[in-house]
């Protein structure tokens, strides 16, 4: 009989469930609208539902050993989820752990960017490397990040550790939304690439194709489409927001000794494009030393990082 895990990966809009094998195959997956507006209890009634579901879809020849749940925000280590996740407030004080003790199932919970660490190093990007040290980076509307660090994900003192979006790279630079400046997230999400163009737009100093329409209309997907056209100004965005993305990446290398950093998340599908720029903030800010063992790739599992993630909590 094969043991498979429970999988559950709640975002803004939706849940993915899954059912996964220790293998990491995914025998069984689908998604679930979410109400953000929900209450505490609202959610966990609909969290019941959707295991319910999924475990009506465990193969006879298969045995449920587990509950893995990602969500964003903190969870401590009583899988009680405690915070951060502003778009999602009914989820704060949700104990994750009631909801597998109505079916019997052993329950672990982590940060969603955590959770998606730990499923590209054991089933994506990091699978052909027995990899020590692993930052994970997810590049979206914000900038998050999960460490595995000797194999083991590694979530701090409080469950938020990866907090990578709030690296400061510019001192005293664009305020942030969690009240410092100077953030990463301010400069390589697709929201500071967008604020980037538009500086330069205003600044009228470089020929473009690009209007802030255009910006508005297609996002951060503008500025890539129109660098492949070479246009100057979203070649100089890209080069720009993507050395800062190295300069955070360098801080990370010297503290942690990594030997794989992943990039994730919607601007990822542009990964090559900002690789070079990438790579020379590390190369000018990281220890020769360190920066000859790291690697920096894309990483590969996509929407399913997360439920293969939860698996990986128990496999």
């Amino acid at each position: 009989m094969k043991n498979v895990v429970i999988a559950l990966d709640i975002g803004g809009t939706s849940i993915k469930g899954a059912v996964v094998e220790e293998n990491g195959t995914i025998s069984y997956k689908e998604s679930f609208n979410i109400n953000s507006n929900h209450s505490k209890e609202e959610h966990t009634t609909e969290l019941i539902k959707v295991v319910e579901k999924l475990l009506s879809n465990v193969s006879a020849d298969c045995k449920a050993v587990g509950l893995g749940i990602c969500a964003p925000g903190v969870m401590n280590n009583d899988t009680l989820h405690i915070g951060g996740a502003e778009n999602i407030p009914g989820l704060h004080s949700i104990k994750f752990s009631d909801i597998g003790d109505k079916f019997n199932l052993p329950t672990k919970a982590a940060n969603d960017a955590s959770i998606a660490a730990l499923g590209e190093t054991k089933y994506g990007s990091g699978r052909d490397k027995n990899y020590h040290s692993v930052l994970f980076i997810t590049l979206g509307t914000g900038v998050g990040g999960g460490l595995v660090l000797d194999g083991k994900l590694f979530t701090g003192a409080l469950g938020g550790a990866g907090e990578f979006g709030h690296v400061v790279v510019v001192p005293d630079g664009d305020k942030c939304n969690c009240g410092s400046s100077g953030c990463i997230e301010k400069y390589a999400s697709a929201t500071g690439f967008i604020n980037n163009a538009k500086q330069k737009i205003h600044k009228n100093l470089l020929k473009t194709s690009l209007t802030y329409e255009i910006l508005e209309r297609d996002k951060a997907k503008a500025i890539f489409d129109a660098a492949k056209e070479g246009d100057i100004l979203a070649n100089e965005t890209i080069s720009e927001c993507s050395y800062y993305l190295g300069i955070s990446i360098a801080q990370a290398v010297n503290m942690l000794d990594l030997d794989l950093v992943l990039i994730g998340g919607g601007l990822s599908d542009n990964f090559e494009y900002m690789k070079e720029h990438i790579e020379r903030g590390v190369r000018n800010y990281a220890l020769r030393m360190m920066v000859n063992n790291l690697t920096i790739k894309k990483a590969s599992l996509g929407n399913d990082a997360g439920v293969l993630g939860c698996a990986a909590l128990f496999f």
